[in-house]
């Protein structure tokens, strides 16, 4: 009999000892294990997947389709502009392979026929704010990019000063910018030309009209040679 009260002493005593140190070593303490890990995801993630922006830029924002861009690691700020911007009518641009605007797809998804937004500007922060954390997909260029072309590219890069707002490699813009290195390069081609053609006059494009009005298509496109090989994953 006392062997027993001890033996249940020391259960009674291991279990008060690991339900104090579970905060530290991740055990549960009065929560199931699902809903710990599901305290964990962020609701940007969610968001996401609910406002469909998966169905065009792809799972965790790697795998974007067509000629729209991948937005995983993107710069925060600039990613929640451009949401409210599409949302607000403000953001417009070229046509796409179907004849439409490229923002028009993106604005069906968050705005209701009548006009009315699908999203609130705290779920596009939330969204922005967890892609922004993502690390960012690796650079797929075009196999048949030509070597010639993508060192004019860096070379055009640097003499138009599109390092003043992007960074060195298009991988330090400056707050409100976009990352422009490993993006997809028909996407870079159709963003310059848009901004070029005053198409896409939203945002900060406005300050890029002066680096970019004069570039002819062929230069465009060895800019975007180059800035599509950039691996922003490298260590």
């Amino acid at each position: 009999m006392k062997r027993t009260i001890r033996h249940l002493a020391r259960v009674v005593g291991f279990g008060l000892a690991l339900s104090a140190i579970g905060p530290f070593v991740g055990l549960p303490t009065g929560l199931s294990a699902d809903h710990a890990v599901a305290k964990t995801k962020h609701p940007g993630k969610r968001l996401y997947m609910r406002r469909t922006c998966v169905a065009c830029h792809g799972r965790n924002g790697k795998r974007a389709i067509q000629d729209y861009p991948n937005v995983a690691g993107q710069e925060k700020s600039y990613l929640l502009r451009q949401i409210m911007d599409i949302v607000e009518g403000k953001r417009t641009g070229g046509l796409n392979a179907q004849g439409k605007p490229r923002a028009e797809a993106m604005r069906g998804a968050l705005v209701t026929p009548e006009g009315q937004p699908r999203i609130t500007r705290e779920e596009a922060k939330q969204i922005s704010d967890w892609l922004a954390s993502l690390e960012p997909a690796k650079p797929n260029p075009p196999k048949d990019l030509k070597p010639e072309d993508i060192a004019a590219g860096e070379k055009l890069y640097k003499k138009k000063r599109c390092q003043t707002c992007h960074g060195k490699k298009g991988d330090k813009p400056l707050k409100g910018y976009p990352y422009v290195a490993g993006q997809k390069y028909e996407y870079i081609i159709h963003q310059m030309q848009d901004i070029r053609d005053k198409k896409r006059t939203n945002g900060k494009t406005k300050t890029m009209f002066n680096f970019v009005r004069k570039l002819k298509d062929d230069e465009i496109a060895k800019i975007a040679a180059w800035l599509s090989t950039i691996d922003r994953t490298a260590k």
